[in-house]
C-alpha cells in the first residue's frame, strides 16, 4: 500500500478547510480561535478514505499572507497538493506564493480545485479557467486536471475524490528503506503518556522500541507507541502522518522545528551549501551578504548569505551560495529549503542544500564552482563527487549512503555503473575515486623506481619507510591501499619489503666479486659471530659500497645478523640453529654449557646465538636454560 500525503494551498478564505472536510468529514480548524476568527492559522490534519480503499492523509495550510511560515510547515512531505483557487475571486496573491513555495520545495503533483463554483455562472468559470492556466503554465501543475466543486451543493466532490485516486495509484512510492526521519511539527504532553510528537515520516521506516535521536540537541529517546490518524501500530512508514510517544524526553526537548530521525544520520551545523533560486516574479534582488528567513522542514532561521558567483542575483536567476547562522540547523544533503526576504518578509526562492558539512569557500573559484555543479547534478554525478571528496581515506558505503540519503540498494545501485568503469574503486571495506588512486598509484611506483635505481642489491624498500614516504597523506588507509597495488600485481611484498613487480636485484661484475668476498669472510669463522665493520676494514673495502652488498646478504640469507654491528654465515646460523632445536629431543631444556659443548665453541660466541634465537622468539630464557617457544 502506498502511503501518500495531500496538501492543500491558496489564497486566503478561498475554501481550503471547507474541502478538506468535504473530503474527509473532518474539520482541521481544531484551535478555538480558528474557529472564532473562521480562518486556519496553524496546520490541520485528516484521514481521506478513497473509493479503492486507499488511505492518505490531508494536511490543510493556512492561507493568509502573515501565515507563510506555517504553510511552508505543512508543505513538507506532501506527495498530491489540491491548488485551491475560488471561482468567484481568481488567482490572488497567496495562491501565486503558494504554487512558487511548493514548486521550490519539489512538490510534482497536483489537482487545481476551483470552489465557490455554484456563485457564478458557467461563462465566468471558463474565463476563470483559463486564467489559471495562463498561471500555472511552466509549472508542475501545467496541463493538471482542473477540478470543479460547490460548497453548497456538493457538487464535483465525488468526482474529485475519485480523481485523487487514480493520482495516489500513479503516485511514486517514497522510500522505506531510507534512515528514518521524523521533521517534528507538533508536541504536546499527554496524561499518562508523556510526551508526544507529530509529522510526516519523510524516510525510512519508524517502529516501536527504536531509538532516536533529537537534532541538533542530540538528545537520545526511543519510541514507546506510534498512532496514524488515531489507530495504533508497531511500524510506520515513509508518507504517512505519524504521533510518536518518546520515552525519557521533554516536550521543550522536541518543540517544532527539531527532528528526531535515526541516530547519526542528519547533519547538524551553523553553514550550508545550495543552489538557490530565485523566483521570475520576487520583489527584490538579492545582494551578497543580505539577510534571510531560511525555511527547511519545520525549521526557521536566519541567516546571511554569501553568493559564491555573484555579488547579486536577480529574479529568476539560479546560482550556488552558502547560507551561515547564528544557531544550529538540522537537515540532510539535497533537502529543499525555502527563503524570504528579511524584511518585508515575502518570498524570494529556495532550492537544494548541497553539502551540509563543507567549510567557508571561496567565491568566483572554478574548482568550487565545478564541484558543486556534481553535487548539483545527477546521482551519479553526487555520489562520484562525495567519493572524491574523501581524497585517499576509503569511504564506507554506509557514510555514503548517510551523505545523500540513500538506502543501501540505492547506493548499490548508483555505485554500479562507477564500479564497473573503474571510476570508483573499491578499497577495503571503503571507496576511493580513481582520480585520487592513479595518483597515489603513481607516486608509489615512482618512490619505488628511484628506490630501486639508489638501492640495485637490495629486494626492496622497507614497508615502513615506503609508509612515509608515501602514504603520509592517509597513514589509517596505508594497509588496504597497499594490498590492492598488490592485488592488481603492480607491487610485490615480502619479508618486510615492497618492490615493483618484476623487479630483481642487478649486481655489477665488482659487486658480485665483493658479495662472494664477503660471503666467505663470515663463512671461514663457522660459529663465531664476526664484526661487521671488522670484516669491512680486513677487506679493504668503502662504507657505501660494504653497506650495498651486506644489506643484499643479509636479504638473502647468506649471512645472519646475531647482534647490531655483529654477523655470522648463514650457513652456519642455520647449523646452530638445527643443532639447539635436535637437543630437545632428549631434554626439554638447555643450557649454555651444554650447547657451548654441542657446537665446541666458546661461551662468548654461543651466548651471542642463543640470545639471537630468543629475539626471534625461538626460545626463551627460563632460569638458567633455555625452552623452545610453543613447544
Amino acid at each position: 500500500m502506498k502511503h501518500v500525503i495531500i496538501g492543500t494551498a491558496g489564497h486566503v478564505d478561498h475554501g481550503k478547510t471547507w474541502l478538506t472536510k468535504a473530503l474527509t468529514g473532518t474539520n482541521t480548524d481544531r484551535l478555538k480561535e480558528e474557529q472564532e476568527r473562521g480562518i486556519t492559522i496553524d496546520i490541520g490534519f485528516a484521514q481521506l478514505m478513497l473509493p479503492n480503499n486507499q488511505s492518505a492523509s490531508i494536511i490543510d495550510v493556512p492561507g493568509h499572507e502573515g501565515l507563510v511560515r506555517n504553510m511552508i510547515v505543512g508543505a513538507t512531505g506532501m506527495d498530491l497538493v489540491l491548488l485551491v483557487v475560488a471561482a468567484d475571486e481568481g488567482f490572488m496573491p497567496q495562491t501565486q506564493e503558494h504554487l512558487e513555495i511548493l514548486q521550490l520545495l519539489g512538490v510534482e503533483t497536483g489537482i487545481v480545485v476551483l470552489t465557490k463554483c455554484d456563485a457564478v455562472d458557467g461563462e465566468w468559470l471558463e474565463v476563470v479557467e483559463a486564467d489559471v492556466r495562463d498561471h500555472v503554465e511552466g509549472t508542475f501543475l501545467e496541463g493538471a486536471p482542473i477540478a470543479r466543486v460547490s460548497a453548497l451543493t456538493g457538487e464535483g466532490i465525488d468526482d474529485l475524490r475519485q480523481l485523487i485516486a487514480q493520482m495516489v495509484e500513479h503516485a511514486v512510492p517514497k522510500n522505506t528503506e531510507r534512515a528514518y526521519r521524523l521533521p517534528i511539527d507538533r508536541s504536546f504532553s499527554k496524561k499518562g503518556f508523556g510526551t508526544v510528537v507529530t509529522g510526516t515520516l519523510v524516510d525510512g521506516t519508524l517502529r516501536v522500541g527504536d531509538k532516536l535521536e533529537v537534532y541538533p540537541t542530540h538528545v537520545m529517546t526511543r519510541v514507546r507507541d506510534l498512532q496514524n490518524h488515531n489507530e495504533s501500530a508497531r511500524e510506520m512508514y515513509a508518507g504517512m502522518r505519524v504521533a510518536a510517544n518518546l520515552t525519557g524526553v521533554e516536550r521543550a526537548d522536541v518543540r517544532r522545528g527539531r527532528i528526531i530521525a535515526q541516530p547519526g544520520t542528519v547533519e547538524v551545523t551553523r553553514r550550508v551549501t545550495v543552489q538557490l533560486q530565485l523566483t521570475s516574479d520576487a520583489p527584490f534582488s538579492v545582494k551578497n551578504s543580505s539577510s534571510l528567513h531560511f525555511f527547511t522542514g519545520t525549521q526557521e532561521v536566519v541567516g546571511r548569505v554569501r553568493l559564491l558567483e555573484t555579488d547579486e542575483m536577480q529574479p529568476g536567476e539560479t546560482g550556488f551560495a552558502q547560507l551561515s547562522f547564528d544557531e544550529d540547523v538540522s537537515a540532510r544533503n539535497h533537502d529543499r529549503f525555502i527563503v524570504r526576504f528579511f524584511s518585508p518578509m515575502v518570498t524570494v526562492g529556495g532550492g537544494s542544500i548541497l553539502d551540509m558539512a563543507s567549510g567557508r569557500l571561496k567565491r568566483n573559484n572554478e574548482d568550487v564552482i565545478a564541484r558543486l555543479r556534481s553535487l548539483a547534478g545527477s546521482a551519479t554525478q553526487r555520489v562520484e563527487q562525495r567519493v572524491i571528496d574523501a581524497r585517499l581515506a576509503p569511504l564506507p558505503r554506509q557514510a555514503l549512503s548517510v551523505m545523500e540519503n540513500l538506502s543501501a540498494a540505492e547506493t548499490d545501485q548508483v555505485l554500479s555503473p562507477l564500479l564497473d568503469e573503474g571510476r570508483i574503486l573499491a578499497v577495503g571495506e571503503g571507496l576511493i575515486s580513481a582520480v585520487w588512486f592513479d595518483r597515489l598509484r603513481d607516486n608509489v611506483l615512482d618512490v619505488l623506481r628511484g628506490y630501486h635505481a639508489a638501492h640495485t642489491l637490495e629486494r626492496g624498500i622497507r614497508l615502513g619507510e615506503l609508509r612515509e614516504r608515501a602514504f603520509s597523506s592517509c597513514p589509517e588507509s596505508a594497509d588496504a591501499l597497499i594490498a590492492r597495488f598488490r592485488d592488481e600485481g603492480l607491487i610485490e611484498m615480502g619479508g618486510g619489503c615492497v618492490w615493483l613487480a618484476g623487479f630483481a636485484p642487478s649486481f655489477s661484475a665488482e659487486q658480485s666479486r665483493l658479495y662472494e668476498r664477503v660471503k666467505a669472510a663470515f663463512d671461514e669463522t663457522g660459529y663465531e659471530a664476526r664484526g661487521n665493520d671488522e670484516v669491512r676494514v680486513a677487506l679493504g673495502v668503502d662504507a657505501q659500497p660494504f653497506a650495498e652488498v651486506f644489506a643484499r646478504l643479509l636479504a638473502d640469507g647468506a649471512i645472519v645478523a646475531v647482534t647490531s654491528d655483529s654477523s655470522v654465515g648463514g650457513d652456519a646460523y642455520r647449523r646452530a640453529l638445527q643443532t639447539f632445536r635436535s637437543m630437545f629431543e632428549s631434554d626439554d631444556r638447555v643450557t649454555i654449557a651444554q650447547f657451548r659443548d654441542r657446537l665446541g665453541i666458546s661461551r662468548k660466541f654461543a651466548q651471542l646465538l642463543l640470545d639471537s634465537f630468543d629475539k626471534a622468539r625461538i626460545s626463551k630464557l627460563v632460569g638458567d636454560a633455555r625452552v623452545l617457544l610453543g613447544s
